[in-house]
């Protein structure tokens, strides 16, 4: 719904009755008589605020509350914590999940965190929807594989980074390199170029991963962005690849495809990631549903932010 554009005054006096009525809690009718007006306008006026944004509404559940269908996928899944965003939801599936995940960030976050990040277009919509917290110090966001393309495709590696330090006063570390190279010879020495290496150093460092999981084929963010041929694409089918997480190929039990291929992959290990505190899985969509599957078998996430369709089919495949 498109904003109303109001003058200084309007704008004055829905604020004064918006709080009349939410924070004092005056009726209609006493707003009305105080303001000497209508009740009728003062329901539009209330409106409005609503309209504007000046009056919001998030609903917050208690500390420790699940859904249903979250314990079963918590308790199936051996994970610490699922959040489901409804069927019901306004939005649109990725856009409520990136925002679910990026409320659920903002809750845990502390100072001096280090968080570790994938690119791609889920991470960064999560990124979108961070809010200024002022009250934050000291906060590291780096990312943790490579993402450079030279296909103009949209993977918003950069941007997420700069996203986070406008909204937290992050320090920023983005990986200005492939994301797999041609072999382990030219890995190694972009891997020991002094840049890469420090982002690689904090990736290690990270206590929160904030991650998505890919689904393999045409529409992967790896594949999609000219990193593997069509030879390589149709081996790794045969090998059983689910996914990518943080450009490493998996199967359904969250293993390595390819060692090979991982050994030309400029990333923080698989293994790596596995010993971080709080790992973050956000994907949405059918399409994903055995990567999660993988990534939960594989316990490369400890925390899973979906959608009720997604998670679903999630608790049937672990079934």
């Amino acid at each position: 719904m498109e904003k109303k554009d109001y003058g200084d005054k309007k704008t004055e006096l829905l604020v004064k009755v918006a709080r009349m009525y939410y924070e004092d809690s005056m009726s209609q009718e006493e707003i009305a008589s105080e303001i000497a007006c209508s009740r009728p306008y003062v329901s539009r006026l209330l409106t409005d605020a609503k309209e504007m944004g000046i009056v919001q509404f998030k609903v917050v559940p208690p500390k420790g509350y699940e859904l249903e269908m979250e314990r079963r996928l918590r308790e199936k899944g051996s994970l610490e914590k699922v959040i489901i965003v409804p069927k019901k939801s306004n939005l649109p599936k990725l856009t409520a999940v990136a925002k679910a995940a990026a409320e659920y960030l903002e809750s845990v976050v502390e100072n001096g965190d280090i968080i570790g990040y994938s690119w791609g277009n889920t991470v960064y919509s999560v990124s979108n929807f961070l809010s200024q917290k002022e009250d934050l110090s000291d906060v590291t966001v780096v990312q943790l594989c490579g993402g450079v393309s030279n296909l103009q495709n949209n993977i918003y590696s950069t941007e997420i980074a700069k996203n986070f330090a406008k909204a937290w006063d992050a320090k920023p570390y983005a990986m200005m390199c492939p994301a797999m190279v041609d072999s382990k010879e030219i890995k190694d020495v972009f891997v020991s170029d002094s840049n890469v290496k420090k982002v690689l150093e904090y990736g290690d460092e990270a206590n929160t991963l904030l991650i998505t999981m890919g689904a393999y084929g045409v529409q992967n963010a790896v594949c999609r962005a000219g990193y593997l041929k069509e030879e390589e694409m149709q081996e790794l089918i045969v090998k059983g690849a689910v996914g990518d997480i943080c450009d490493h190929l998996i199967n359904d039990q969250g293993e390595l495809c390819d060692e090979a291929l991982d050994e030309r992959t400029v990333s923080v290990p698989l293994a790596e990631l596995k010993k971080k505190k709080r790992r973050i899985g956000v994907a949405s969509g059918q399409s994903k549903v055995e990567c999660i599957c993988g990534a939960i078998r594989g316990k490369i996430i400890n925390v899973l932010i979906t959608d009720e369709d997604t998670a679903g089919k999630v608790i049937e495949r672990l079934e």
